[in-house]
């Protein structure tokens, strides 16, 4: 057999000059969406061309910005969407997503991904005022900071308080509350009151966009600290979906937890259970953004400097020079052929059971950079 010509991967593909010389911090690899709204932390999330210079718009994430502008723009019913669990960072990566296109479309930079987020949805996204409640950022008993619409931030505690804030300010707080007044309410808001809420940013032609990420992190420890607050939950998400369904410009999309909770917590699972119920109650299928298929692209365009990887088939006499090498020692491969060339080329410069790793166990991020460098073609 004629021993084809191969190249070490770092030949053919060249990591991103911060990775390269270890400046890229791993916290740049935590996904956060309060971050983002607050404007502060890494430019990565937090600034469009940096995002979308490095996201790659999977089918599954491009089929979930379509469902979310035409609902934005009154031509679907498909008001609420759950995030199921995916990849690492997955859920809240989508979250961005949206927050981006829909907030200020007519700012998106001029970049492959954007064009073809555009393409799929096939309209130009609806301005839209977009609110959104991290439960993992607010704290059981101080609450959260926000902005409202004139950029003012306010510690609010309640979550249909830091909701309403962000949607109207201090007129979002009056219409809440009883008296009228520009202070919080204790009790959850009934749904006609959040109906009222959610139609204030039409007087602007705005549409509404509620982004809820890690739930549970939140409920858990405030049912924990005050049992009354199962039930104001429960009602705060059954009026807030209702209410959501009745307006044909408005959306919620849903990250309720990052893990499912552990075989003997069953306070932890009946809590997710009554709150899954609800999202559920919409008969709508669950999405991941992030399938098995997916991750090799992700990971390339994380890692390496855009030029390199811009033509996948430029990768194929490695993959298949490599391939020789590990035929001759591994007979199930071998056995797999074509199907086994098509998966080396989908993860390359990564091996595919790296990529497999990554999508159903998710190694510790504080080692992921390592963990990468170590374990390529």
């Amino acid at each position: 057999m004629t021993k084809l010509p191969w190249k070490p991967w770092h030949q053919v593909v060249h990591l991103r000059p911060d990775l390269l010389t270890g400046e890229l911090s791993m916290t740049q690899f935590a996904a956060d969406l309060y971050d983002v709204v607050m404007d502060r932390g890494s430019s990565v999330y937090r600034t469009p061309y940096e995002f979308f210079s490095l996201t790659y718009p999977t089918y599954n994430l491009r089929e979930l910005a379509k469902d979310v502008v035409h609902r934005l723009a009154g031509k679907s019913d498909k008001a609420v969407r759950q995030l199921e669990l995916t990849y690492g960072g997955g859920k809240t990566h989508t979250e961005i997503t949206l927050f981006h296109l829909v907030r200020d479309p007519a700012s998106l930079p001029d970049l492959p991904a954007v064009h073809e987020f555009r393409q799929h949805i096939g309209m130009t996204p609806p301005k839209t005022k977009v609110a959104v409640l991290p439960f993992d950022k607010i704290d059981v008993e101080k609450g959260m900071e926000v902005p409202g619409p004139n950029g003012v931030l306010r510690w609010l505690r309640h979550p249909w308080s830091i909701l309403a804030y962000q949607i109207a300010g201090s007129e979002g707080l009056r219409r809440l509350h009883a008296d009228s007044k520009d202070e919080e309410r204790d009790g959850a808001p009934a749904e006609p009151l959040l109906v009222d809420l959610l139609a204030i940013p039409r007087k602007e032609d705005l549409s509404v966009l509620i982004l809820i990420d890690e739930v549970m992190t939140y409920a858990y420890d405030k049912i924990a600290l005050d049992p009354h607050w199962r039930g104001r939950l429960k009602n705060f998400f059954q009026y807030l979906t209702q209410a959501v369904t009745k307006l044909d410009r408005c959306s919620i999309i849903a990250s309720l937890l990052a893990s499912e909770p552990s075989k003997n917590d069953a306070f932890g699972k009946e809590i997710a259970h009554e709150i899954f119920t609800i999202f559920r109650r919409e008969r709508e299928e669950g999405i991941q953004p992030v399938v098995k298929e997916d991750v090799g692209e992700i990971l390339r365009r994380r890692f390496f400097v855009p030029d390199s990887i811009r033509d996948s088939q430029a990768f194929r006499p490695n993959v298949v020079a490599a391939l020789q090498g590990v035929t001759a020692l591994d007979d199930p491969t071998k056995k797999e052929g074509n199907a086994a060339e098509q998966r080396y080329l989908a993860s390359y410069p990564f091996h595919p059971d790296l990529t497999e790793v990554l999508y159903t166990k998710e190694p510790r991020k504080n080692n992921l950079i390592n963990y990468l460098r170590g374990r390529m073609v």
